[in-house]
């Protein structure tokens, strides 16, 4: 990875990590490390390759279309992960989920 998407990276863990594990410890999804772990590796998973592809992106729709598919295969990998059952606890966990990319999007934009 070049030093740009590392500090990219490192501001996305940064941003989300607390953002992720905060709902599912307080919701009993996950004991500490599980939620850590998992909060890590699903933006490990996903932010090279939205950073990647974010190069080639004409225009703010194609950025909110990429976190629109990030959002959704966390959400799912996180339910999958923490084993989050019912309608209620997957809303927020999708909540959870757009809040954490919301805000990492954010600050990508302000300092990178």
């Amino acid at each position: 990875m070049i030093p740009r998407a590392l500090t990219a990276l490192a501001l996305t863990l940064a941003a989300e990590l607390p953002l992720l594990v905060v709902p599912a410890r307080l919701a009993g999804w996950a004991s500490r490390r599980v939620a850590v772990a998992g909060a890590a590796l699903v933006n490990v998973l996903t932010q090279p390759l939205l950073f990647a592809a974010s190069t080639a992106f004409g225009s703010a729709w194609h950025l909110l279309a990429g976190e629109a598919v990030v959002v959704a295969v966390e959400t799912a990998l996180l339910r999958w992960a923490w084993r989050v059952r019912g309608r209620e606890g997957v809303v927020t966990l999708a909540c959870a989920v757009l809040a954490a990319n919301a805000t990492s999007t954010a600050l990508g934009l302000l300092v990178l």
